[in-house]
């Protein structure tokens, strides 16, 4: 006899999670950086290209790992291939396609603001953009690969996903927010709501992504005890 866990509570967890992948992705195209006036405000994906003009920077005084803010659209992507593939989870099939489809238009967020050329992804400032994409978009068309992999797999590389999307460009920002309000210089500058909607939304889909291992791991348990 094999006893599983409740199907209503990981019915739930799946849902959290994918909410919270959703607006994992809203945060990173929202405000990091507030201002009144829309042209001077800073998104995630924005934060990558900015830092780049910050004088010490730009002068090649100090080095900034700016492609950590680029981890949270991979992570996402990544994570929506893994969730829409995984058979284990009461996703309907029109909502695993969806997810599907989503993880590549998610990728767009590795593109750099502007850019004039796709060779241009491959320059020396955006290479790991460009492998970020590849790999992504890999990873969406071999999806059938996945399907075999456990839900307790899944989760944890999920876990590992959002541990990776949350404390590395959160590091970052936090290192360099001090050069970020001296290059402004103006007091109507204040931190935006997508920096705690961006902590958030990972902190949830952590925490559900190590749910769901969990009690994939003690579904197993039970089964080896029952038989």
């Amino acid at each position: 006899m094999i006893v599983r866990p409740t199907s209503n509570a990981r019915s739930w967890l799946a849902l959290v999670l994918l909410v919270g992948l959703v607006l994992a992705a809203l945060a990173y195209w929202a405000p990091w950086v507030g201002h009144a006036a829309a042209a001077l405000r800073l998104s995630g994906q924005d934060m990558g290209e900015f830092v780049k003009f910050i004088p010490a920077i730009r002068r090649g005084e100090e080095r900034f790992p700016r492609q950590l803010f680029y981890i949270p659209p991979l992570a996402v992507a990544l994570s929506l291939v893994l969730l829409s593939t995984n058979q284990s989870l009461p996703y309907p099939r029109w909502l695993r396609s969806l997810a599907l489809a989503s993880s590549v238009f998610v990728l767009l967020g590795l593109l750099p603001p502007s850019w004039g050329h796709p060779r241009d992804l491959f320059s020396a400032d955006f290479r790991l953009q460009g492998v970020g994409i590849l790999l992504g978009a890999g990873a969406a068309a071999a999806h059938g690969l996945y399907r075999r992999l456990s839900l307790r797999l899944s989760a944890s590389l999920i876990l590992i996903l959002a541990s990776a999307a949350l404390f590395a460009p959160q590091a970052a920002f936090w290192v360099v927010r001090p050069r970020i309000w001296a290059a402004y210089a103006t007091p109507t500058i204040h931190l935006g709501w997508g920096l705690w909607l961006h902590i958030a939304a990972w902190l949830v889909i952590a925490a559900c992504a190590g749910a769901l291992s969990i009690s994939s791991q003690e579904g197993t348990e039970r089964h080896v005890t029952t038989s």
